[in-house]
């Protein structure tokens, strides 16, 4: 929070007409990549009465403060401390865009952008989505004397569809999908299964969320024979 005093001066400078610039939609970020939380406002020449404050919209908490001509971070919150940056040489150009390092699943939600300076008072409110974008799925192949199984193992977020297709492009609904974990560096493990008496078949596993879609192709043709065994393939090179 900012000083008794800075908040008086912004509220007083409210009645102004003052615009602060966000994007309109959420923001997707990745998984461990640095966040641009972008936010435009007016220019005032004289830096001095510049306050911009980044906080989180669902608590309040200060993510990151700019007043008296620097930083501060007396009243951060723990969960940025050295994540976090203002580009001292854009402020005045009006561009108060903050950057979030190593962007994990508890940095998702809304955040707030208040500016103050010599102009007036704004703010706007944007949303970061967190996505972690699947591994390349790993398949193994499970034979049999009676069946055959096709499995495919993964991890990412958010939990996406999955769906099995024949040749034809028919759903196959003879499969298994399972969650093995969730960790809590959101990161969701899966693991789904295909089972065939057929001893040649021609199926496509795909993969499906917001932010991604895969697509993977198994044909396969053998002889049961009278033992068991289970083969793991590595994908092609790209």
């Amino acid at each position: 929070m900012l000083p008794c005093f800075l908040w008086l001066w912004i509220v007083l400078r409210g009645a102004d007409s003052f615009s602060v610039r966000v994007p309109p939609g959420p923001v997707v970020v990745a998984r461990g990549a640095t966040a641009l939380l972008s936010c435009e406002f007016e220019p005032d020449l004289n830096l001095s009465n510049l306050v911009v404050n980044w906080q989180r919209q669902e608590d309040d908490r200060v993510v990151h403060s700019f007043y008296y001509g620097k930083d501060q971070f007396d009243r951060q919150s723990s969960d940025y401390i050295n994540r976090t940056q203002l580009n001292h040489n854009e402020l005045a150009k009006g561009n108060a865009s903050l950057s979030i390092a190593n962007f994990g699943l508890k940095d998702a939600g809304k955040y707030k952008c208040i500016v103050s300076n010599g102009k007036g008072t704004g703010n706007g409110e944007l949303q970061l989505v967190y996505a972690a974008f699947f591994s390349e799925p790993r398949l193994s192949i499970h034979l049999k004397s009676s069946n055959v199984t096709v499995q495919y193992e993964m991890e990412g977020y958010p939990m996406p569809e999955i769906l099995w297709q024949g040749s034809g492009g028919q759903n196959l609904t003879d499969h298994q999908d399972e969650v093995l974990s969730a960790s809590d560096e959101g990161l969701y493990y899966l693991k789904s299964s295909y089972v065939t008496q057929n001893s040649a078949f021609n199926v496509t596993f795909t993969l499906i969320n917001p932010q991604q879609e895969l697509h993977r192709h198994v044909i396969l043709s053998y002889v049961f024979l009278q033992m068991a065994c289970s083969l793991s393939l590595s994908p092609p090179p790209s």
